[in-house]
């Protein structure tokens, strides 16, 4: 029986501050880039406080499945529950700093901790242009390895350009890409057990998760 009493439980999911009209026609903005808004009622058989959700699936700490990229492939609903929870590696790229203000690439010799099997979780406290970046020989080498999934902070999936290579290289192999994590640099160690469940809907190409590791004290 595993003791939660063992385990640090470190959040990593975004929160979401979304724009709400209330029932008394009040509006309170959001603080979210993409669109989510919530509009309040009062559902009538019991008086309780209910929401409208209207927003899109890349909103804050999300999980990618093969559907985000290849119409009718496996969604959220069809992904088996054990992709989304296991032994993690954190891999922190604090050492691979920007050069001229541009990210540098992470490369297959920077990966050498990943086992078959894990989840990669990737950390750099670089922001914006001098984010380091998976480079399309890493993502082949992850899928060939092959890792169960792959979450970013602070590090761009993609190439500098715009191509998708990294995505074609995870997604087509059923490794499904965690966006939108924070608080990696709080884990205090290289191995967690981590869980990020999405919504069990089907035909969603994505979905907001809670994610959360387990940590050993």
């Amino acid at each position: 029986m595993i003791s939660l009493k063992d385990y640090r439980i470190i959040d990593l999911s975004e929160e979401i501050v979304p724009g709400i009209l209330k029932v008394n026609g009040e509006y309170v903005h959001g603080s979210h880039i993409r669109r989510f808004e919530m509009r309040q009622f009062i559902y009538a058989p019991d008086k309780t406080f209910m929401h409208w959700v209207e927003t899109e699936t890349h909103v804050g700490t999300h999980v990618e499945m093969p559907a985000h990229l290849i119409d009718g492939e496996k969604s959220s609903s069809e992904m088996p529950l054990e992709s989304f929870m296991g032994e993690a590696v954190v891999l922190k790229f604090d050492f691979l700093k920007p050069v001229g203000g541009k990210g540098q690439p992470i490369k297959p010799e920077h990966l050498k901790k990943v086992r078959r099997g894990d989840i990669v979780l990737l950390w750099s406290p670089y922001s914006g242009d001098e984010m380091p970046y998976i480079s399309p020989e890493s993502a082949e080498w992850l899928a060939e390895k092959p890792v169960k999934m792959v979450g970013v902070q602070n590090v761009s999936v993609e190439a500098p350009g715009g191509s998708m290579a990294t995505h074609n290289s995870l997604l087509r192999n059923d490794i499904p890409i965690i966006e939108g994590l924070i608080n990696l640099d709080k884990l205090r160690k290289e191995r967690v057990f981590y869980i990020g469940l999405p919504l069990r809907v089907a035909g969603l190409d994505s979905s907001w998760i809670r994610a959360v590791a387990l940590e050993p004290k």
